[in-house]
């Protein structure tokens, strides 16, 4: 009888014995280095085989040995990705923490299982998480394919699982001459306005709307780097031009983000405990139950893709949306700031501008609509 994995079993011994049907199981044993090893244990012998099986069943129901790992303890996908990742920082080839960090992204495009026992996954199960991805692109839809590899060759090391199911799974993307954001209509806009303090969260749409933030980016901004009397904020990533950039604040969010700073809290947008998102969970939890109670279909980005459009049809200054936006990098006093080109010489290494200058553009950009 084919029993699940982790178990137990119930085998007939050889030779001539009065108890001759033995109930045997395994557990683990966690190494320094992440690694886990499976032992065996017999637990007890009957003469017939339908009593071994009664045994094996109520002892799975109990905690007759402290060190048993029972079915019902078997690692779910999440907690599989946790010992996972802690064998793969152990060894000397451990990816850098830009990488980890879409990891992370990619573990939280698998949220519908991250509940499910890891043995009791199939391979459907995970060509349903990729297939809701397929209109990301080959990178984000390859970090999904890094980790779930991965995690089953780490789960068939260590005896979790009898067999890969991702060897067959089909990984589609949107190549990246296709469009995969789409701006928020001015009557998108609109709503946006019209519902601020009466939908939960929506002035976080307005500030990520209103700055150009990538996603990740106005999570990681912490309060002390906000200077609301001085109307910017430090903040950014990704590129040397992006990173540690100041951006300015539009005078129709000065009061969202004055909200936020009044919670009082290491970083400005955080959950309603108080706790530090990262871009998976505030994807998977704050923007989605946004973008259902408000019956609207965009991801994150599609933020900064507004900006960029919105910036376009009011006229911005292109060197100051540069600036802003993470195409431009400061000069070596930090008074100003200019582009980081070289298609224009001109205008993308000697033209400056300074915050009261990045203050008069960003405020081009409308709120009526």
């Amino acid at each position: 009888m084919k029993m699940p994995n982790g178990y137990g079993s119930v085998v007939k011994l050889s030779g001539t014995r009065r108890k001759p049907w033995a109930v045997r199981t395994s557990y683990l044993e966690e190494l320094p280095d992440g690694r886990v090893r499976r032992k065996q244990k017999y637990l007890a012998y009957f003469s017939e085989q339908k009593h071994a099986l009664s045994y094996l069943s109520e002892y799975n129901n109990g905690n007759v040995i402290k060190e048993h790992q029972k079915y019902a303890d078997i690692p779910t996908f999440a907690e599989m990705f946790g010992k996972w990742e802690k064998y793969r920082r152990s060894l000397k080839s451990c990816p850098v923490a830009s990488t980890w960090k879409n990891y992370y992204i990619a573990f939280g495009m698998f949220s519908p299982i991250h509940h499910q026992k890891f043995n009791s996954i199939r391979a459907q199960d995970l060509q349903d998480c990729i297939n809701a991805q397929s209109s990301k692109s080959k990178t984000t839809i390859g970090n999904m394919r890094a980790i779930i590899r991965s995690m089953w060759e780490y789960a068939l090391m260590n005896e979790y699982v009898e067999k890969d199911i991702t060897q067959h799974l089909v990984f589609e993307f949107t190549q990246s001459g296709v469009p995969i954001h789409t701006r928020f209509s001015d009557q998108e806009l609109k709503q946006l306005w019209d519902v601020l303090w009466t939908v939960n969260n929506v002035d976080i749409i307005l500030i990520y709307i209103y700055t150009g933030l990538r996603p990740a980016e106005l999570l990681e901004i912490k309060s002390s780097d906000v200077h609301l009397d001085e109307r910017y904020m430090i903040g950014g990533m990704k590129t040397e031009a992006g990173r540690n950039r100041v951006i300015p604040i539009h005078e129709a969010i000065v009061p969202l983000v004055e909200y936020r700073l009044k919670q009082n809290r290491e970083y400005l947008i955080t959950n309603k405990f108080g706790n530090h998102y990262t871009r998976a969970v505030y994807h998977n939890s704050n923007w989605n139950t946004a973008m259902g109670n408000l019956h609207l279909n965009h991801t994150p980005h599609d933020c900064r893709y507004t900006f960029a459009a919105l910036a376009d049809k009011a006229g911005m200054n292109e060197t100051c949306r540069k600036i802003i936006m993470g195409h431009a990098l400061p000069n070596k006093d930090g008074t100003a700031y200019k582009t980081g080109g070289t298609s224009d010489v001109t205008q993308d290494v000697y033209t400056e501008k300074t915050i009261p200058d990045l203050l008069k553009e960003i405020n081009k950009l409308p709120t009526v609509f």
